[in-house]
């Protein structure tokens, strides 16, 4: 199977997932169906639109690319890996090793970039934290 004809499936999986979004907001109240309804509809439109777009130019290529599973498992590690850091030490510090070690390893961006990368990804996070009252849960080690 070839790449494009996996983006077309992953696509078309997307529209369907927006679509039963939207559908499942309709039977909310009216007040709480707002933010759901509106952001699965517009995900909805934009999926289809790429969709059209990505099956002209599918039908328009010959070139055939094949297909390697083996990144796509490399990244679904890194989110697994993320997750399993959440766990154990808490959001704060997940973020903290995830995101220089993802911007270091994958991205292969500089020392210096990475660590100015996390520190105002961090700083928005206890922004947001702080402006929206969010409360993050204890993790594993309680820290």
């Amino acid at each position: 199977m070839n790449k494009e004809l996996l983006n077309i499936f992953f696509t078309t999986f997307l529209l369907i997932v927006f679509a039963y979004a939207a559908i499942d907001a309709l039977t909310f109240s009216r007040l709480a169906q707002f933010f759901p309804l509106y952001i699965s509809s517009a995900g909805a439109l934009l999926t289809s639109i790429y969709l059209v777009f990505t099956i002209i130019q599918y039908k328009k290529s010959d070139a055939y690319t094949p297909f390697s599973f083996r990144k796509p498992f490399r990244y679904i590690g890194w989110f697994l890996g993320f997750l399993l850091i959440i766990y154990v030490f808490g959001l704060m510090i997940a973020t903290i090793l995830f995101l220089f070690l993802f911007l270091i390893i994958e991205s292969k961006m500089s020392a210096i970039k990475s660590v100015v990368s996390v520190g105002v990804t961090i700083g928005a996070l206890l922004a947001a934290s702080h402006l929206l009252g969010i409360y993050w849960p204890t993790n594993l080690l309680g820290i």
